[in-house]
């Protein structure tokens, strides 16, 4: 093959790319703006909410507001909690009037007071972020008010409160500095980073085949004195330059979000917040080495994207039937990303490295956690050239058929 001729024919596509703003916009503008948002946004938002739930007054229902002691109403007020009377809890905190509600039994005070033991039912929405929170909040109340009322029996006895608890249990964090700045949210990195990458080079791929095919260019290239071979390398590197060139954006977004998060952000908030943030991710640092491995392996995901986009969209007869083509292979990126938030639970073997894409995101997922390992970097590495050289195989074998380029 001749370099020059491969050079020329990736410049017509890149030009051809780059005379619609979109392609600037999607590829440039939108994940180097929406990406930081997002990495600055998401734990800001859930370190806010925390926080202001924290130390906000909250009405808790109430059943039973007679039967509540005036210790109890102590420990709800310190917890910064409202008793409001409601008549049915459940109802109460099923439509809304309520985030949380408590029902406190006849005789509770009277039962406590003769030694006895009583029950307490707290109603709240299981998976509401918000009720569980002030659910929590009541929990707390409860908490103190037991330690409380143990400590008084305990003293009538003439006992010590450490007997009740002769093992002191710390816990300590052993995860990685690196582990603990990317937070839960560490899982998005290679989601972002996936996205983007499809979402810069199918633009391209799809105007430089059935796009081609529809204007009727594709058959005065291919009569032209240029080989097959040479053709589909040029489409491939315009393809891949702009899926590596939105890939990049998403990595320099999340770096500068990270920066603006950990710099400015975060030693502003209080502490519950600030607190919120790093849990979620929001002081996210990386090193150079850990950028270094990211866009190596979003140079490697973006010439698997290059090469799979060229092949299947050279089945369509249009553009907007190649779109249908490639909508699906969204699917091929997002579930297995989602599902780097539950890796630990799942328990992956090394055998995922094998995988093409899923190893890329894994081990992605890995170095910005700071637990990933030369030997499955490069067997991700090694196993997406592989996979590369094998779409542009199958690519160049449909660039070939006849039944394929003429297909209408």
């Amino acid at each position: 093959m001749r370099p020059t001729v491969i050079l020329r024919l990736a410049r017509k596509e890149i030009v051809s790319t780059l005379r619609d703003t979109r392609a600037i916009v999607s590829n440039l503008v939108i994940p180097l703006v929406l990406v930081p948002v997002m990495m600055i946004g998401m734990p800001l938002l859930l370190g806010s909410l925390f926080e202001r739930e924290q130390v906000t007054v909250t009405s808790v229902g109430v059943v039973g507001e007679a039967n509540v002691p005036a210790a109890l109403r102590a420990a709800f007020t310190a917890a910064n909690l409202a008793l409001e009377p409601v008549a049915d809890a459940d109802g109460a905190v099923r439509d809304g009037t309520v985030d949380v509600a408590v029902v406190i039994p006849t005789g509770f005070e009277a039962e406590l007071a003769d030694g006895g033991s009583a029950t307490v039912q707290v109603h709240s929405k299981v998976g509401n972020m918000k009720s569980e929170l002030n659910a929590s909040k009541v929990q707390q109340a409860f908490a103190g008010y037991q330690a409380e009322v143990v400590a008084a029996r305990l003293s009538a006895a003439g006992l010590d409160a450490s007997v009740l608890q002769p093992v002191t249990v710390q816990t300590v964090d052993a995860s990685s500095q690196a582990e603990r700045s990317s937070g839960q949210l560490s899982w998005l990195i290679p989601f972002f980073i996936a996205i983007w990458t499809l979402t810069g080079g199918q633009m391209t791929a799809i105007d430089a085949t059935a796009g081609e095919k529809e204007r009727g260019t594709l058959e005065v290239l291919l009569v032209a004195p240029v080989r097959r071979a040479e053709v589909v390398a040029g489409k491939f590197i315009a393809t891949m330059t702009f899926g590596l060139s939105a890939a990049l954006m998403a990595i320099l977004g999340i770096i500068i979000g990270g920066a603006v998060m950990a710099r400015l952000i975060v030693p502003r908030l209080g502490e519950g917040a600030s607190g919120m943030v790093n849990i979620m991710g929001g002081s996210i640092t990386l090193t150079p080495a850990t950028v270094l491995t990211l866009v190596v392996s979003a140079l490697l995901l973006s010439a698997f994207v290059s090469a799979l986009l060229l092949g299947i969209a050279m089945f369509a007869r249009s553009f907007k039937e190649a779109q249908s083509y490639v909508a699906p292979l969204s699917f091929l990126f997002v579930i297995p990303a989602v599902a780097l938030q539950f890796k630990d639970l799942i328990g992956l073997s090394d055998s995922v490295y094998y995988v093409p894409v899923l190893n890329v995101l894994v081990l992605m997922d890995n170095v910005v956690r700071g637990v990933g390992g030369g030997r499955e970097v490069l067997i991700t590495w090694a196993v997406m050239l592989v996979a590369v050289v094998l779409l542009l195989r199958f690519a160049l074998r449909n660039f070939k058929r006849e039944s394929v380029i003429f297909r209408s």
